[in-house]
């Protein structure tokens, strides 16, 4: 393999013509530039230099090395510069994931107002499943991750973000029976219920931490697997449901909508925000980090 060593001290000799110049303009000895030119010959098998009276020039096929080099140094160059300008400014890319409904209700706003704060600098927000993001993470395809403590990769710096609380909501503006000083599990069992899929998580760890269980069944009404659309269907009177905090307090619906008040808001775990160790270097990495977290209750 060509070293880049031996690429710069290539085009050093070419434009100075000389080995003992191109010594001085590296600051090296005339000896090893003599020798990594006759290590790199040997290695690729052709002469490079011939001379000319006092002078070295290039051989036909060094001409042709010393273009390609020549094009390689200085994109290395710009690419170094540009890499060193950017630990310490606002420019390059800010890559985040994060699951669907945290992304919607608070990431993509937050960052939205971030990015027009700053003209050279890209953001750009990834919302998926955890396992789709804990590679992509992985893979130093995402600078940021925020997901819940269980999701967390095994790799990357972690701080807390925040801790979602989940709530019942039901409807405000039409005939519904419920008793929020007395609702009980058969209540809950009865009662017209909006999922957020079959297998409703929220809804199941919410009866558990009220109640200490859930019903066997459901009175199910409607089955969506977005908390925007539940909300909806909430807001016409098909049924109670139990969404993430957040997504209500930003959601249109928020003040057509009752509640069982903070006594039955309960924990589904914390958040954190995850980023590579020693990627906090770059100030778009800093800023970035220190925007989110002190963000005010973000998942509240």
């Amino acid at each position: 393999m060509i070293e880049t060593s031996q690429l710069q001290t290539l085009v050093a000799v070419a434009r100075a013509k000389s080995f003992s110049k191109a010594a001085e303009d590296l600051n090296v000895t005339q000896s090893a530039i003599s020798q990594s030119i006759k290590n790199l010959e040997n290695k690729i098998e052709v002469k490079l230099f011939k001379r000319s009276g006092k002078k070295v020039v290039l051989t036909p096929e060094g001409e042709k090395l010393f273009s390609l080099a020549s094009s390689f140094l200085g994109n290395l160059g710009d690419t170094l510069e540009e890499i060193q300008n950017d630990k310490e400014s606002m420019s390059g890319k800010v890559r985040i994931g994060t699951l669907t409904g945290v992304g919607k209700s608070w990431l993509a706003h937050e960052m939205l107002e971030y990015a027009k704060k700053w003209d050279d600098l890209t953001v750009q927000i990834t919302l998926g499943f955890q396992e789709d993001l804990v590679r992509a993470f992985e893979s130093y395809q995402l600078d940021f991750l925020i997901l819940p403590e269980e999701s967390l990769p095994s790799v990357g710096e972690k701080t807390l973000l925040s801790e979602e609380m989940s709530t019942v909501v039901y409807p405000k503006d039409c005939d519904f029976d419920i008793d929020p000083e007395n609702i009980t599990l058969e209540d809950i069992s009865t009662l017209p219920t909006i999922l957020f899929e079959q297998e409703d998580h929220l809804l199941q760890k919410w009866c558990k931490d009220i109640f200490g269980k859930f019903p066997k069944k459901f009175n199910v009404r409607y089955i969506i697997n977005s908390h925007g659309n539940m909300l909806q269907a909430v807001q016409q009177g098909m049924g109670l449901a139990v969404v993430p905090k957040h997504v209500l307090n930003r959601s249109f619906f928020k003040d057509k909508l009752n509640t069982l008040g903070e006594k039955f808001e309960v924990s589904n775990g914390k958040f954190y925000i995850v980023y590579h160790k020693g990627s906090e270097e770059l100030l778009r990495i800093q800023s970035t980090l220190a925007m989110l977290t002190n963000s005010e209750n973000p998942l509240n």
